[in-house]
């Protein structure tokens, strides 16, 4: 398969119209490759590589190579929109974003926006992040020779000798570098750290060992700040590894590609069991798997048990399977004796409670779709560790941090 190159034209809430200049190259599951300050010439080669095994789109930022940039696109939160847009055009699911430098501070941007196109993120010698003690070398005050000896463990195989270049080469180089001011001038925004909690991505953080640009300590702390991403350390490289390690960061993404399609086995006596006593819940499935699409619990009500005041979730659908025993659902007015085999589903906006008042335990199998209630039952183990009594006015604030609110019309 050949390159395609192509320029679209994409609508992006608060920036407008913008052409977009990609290229589209390969076969298979979809990986957005984005390049860093270095350009578009920085993936090049690495894409025909990587397009082997995937189907690569590879968008220039616009600015870079003479490409038009609207005004109102000045940051890479900005961009990350601009490629949420591009896949919902291109109408592209599971994919992964790899991004090199500020291309990974784009791609971390692009996890905070929540896609549910995007499956994972590999992170390579990337920038965005704060860390104290490990500052982003000032790149706007380094020359050719500086950043080639900070970027590359062998830098004198990739010295640029300016005089061998065109005018013209001279002058796309200065464009690049004056739009990557524009968007990163400082390389850091300190509220991304904190932010990158919410990522929510199985994510690869990739390091060249010899990177004098942003140091491995620094990848390391990027990965700390993600939950679940995984670090892995190459050596004999630098701040570029499509470049100067292809191989190496090729194998690394492949694996994690391989990884993240795992199929999740829970067997009877496994799972998170967030919390035990007269209702029991076990989580089989915290959306890690489903990409966040589904969320899965088993819940186990003692008899003569009542369950949470009514309420209403306003971002999630939720089911109810009743495995064994016989619950009561009680959705408004109305109750409802659920036995063995009954399905239960609650749209958003019902209100909706449940309760055991037989002489038999009751299982339930408990779906979020998507999984935004996990957390819900986790944080109510957390408040039941602490030891706070778990009434009604406590139960319902917790609910009150996952779109959920008490139907207090129909409470006694």
């Amino acid at each position: 398969m050949g390159v395609t190159r192509m320029t679209t034209h994409l609508t992006v809430d608060g920036i407008g119209a913008v052409e977009l200049t990609i290229t589209d190259q390969g076969r298979g599951r979809a990986v957005l490759l984005l390049h860093g300050g270095a350009g578009p010439q920085s993936v090049n080669g690495f894409a025909g590589l990587l397009a082997e095994s995937a189907r690569v789109i590879a968008p220039v930022h616009p600015g870079f190579d003479a490409t038009p940039r609207p005004e109102a696109l000045t940051s890479p939160r900005d961009l990350a929109a601009l490629y949420v847009a591009l896949l919902d055009t291109l109408d592209l699911t599971d994919v992964t974003v790899v991004g090199n430098s500020i291309g990974g501070w784009i791609a971390a941007e692009i996890a905070l926006l929540r896609s549910p196109r995007v499956s994972g993120m590999v992170l390579v010698d990337a920038v965005g992040i704060d860390v104290a003690d490990h500052p982003v070398a000032d790149f706007f005050s380094l020359t050719l020779d500086d950043v080639a000896r900070l970027s590359y463990h062998d830098p004198d195989r990739f010295r640029i000798d300016p005089s061998a270049m065109t005018g013209a080469q001279r002058q796309v180089m200065a464009g690049n570098r004056a739009t990557l001011a524009v968007y990163g001038a400082t390389m850091t925004d300190t509220s991304l750290r904190g932010r990158l909690a919410d990522a929510g991505l199985p994510t690869l953080v990739v390091w060249g060992e010899s990177d004098r640009i942003v140091d491995p300590d620094y990848g390391r702390a990027f990965a700390a700040a993600i939950p679940g991403a995984r670090f892995e350390l190459l050596p004999g490289t630098g701040h570029v590894p499509q470049i100067e390690t292809p191989g190496r960061l090729l194998a690394a993404i492949l694996a994690f590609a391989a990884d993240i399609c795992r199929v999740s086995v829970v067997g009877p006596d496994e799972g998170e069991v967030t919390f035990t006593g007269p209702i029991r819940m076990r989580i089989l499935e915290d959306g890690t798997t489903t990409r966040h699409r589904l969320g899965l619990g088993e819940i186990t009500i003692a008899p003569h048990t009542e369950g949470p005041p009514q309420h209403r979730h306003a971002q999630h659908d939720e089911g109810f399977y009743v495995v064994s025993g016989t619950a009561r659902f009680t959705v408004g007015k109305e109750s409802h004796d659920a036995g063995a085999g009954t399905l239960v589903m609650v749209p958003p906006g019902a209100p909706h409670t449940f309760a055991n008042p037989g002489d038999e335990p009751a299982v339930l199998l408990n779906t979020f779709t998507p999984d935004l209630y996990v957390q819900y039952f986790r944080d109510l183990g957390d408040m039941i560790a602490s030891g706070r009594p778990m009434t009604d006015e406590a139960v319902t604030e917790v609910m009150s941090r996952y779109a959920t609110t008490p139907a207090t019309e129909y409470t006694p």
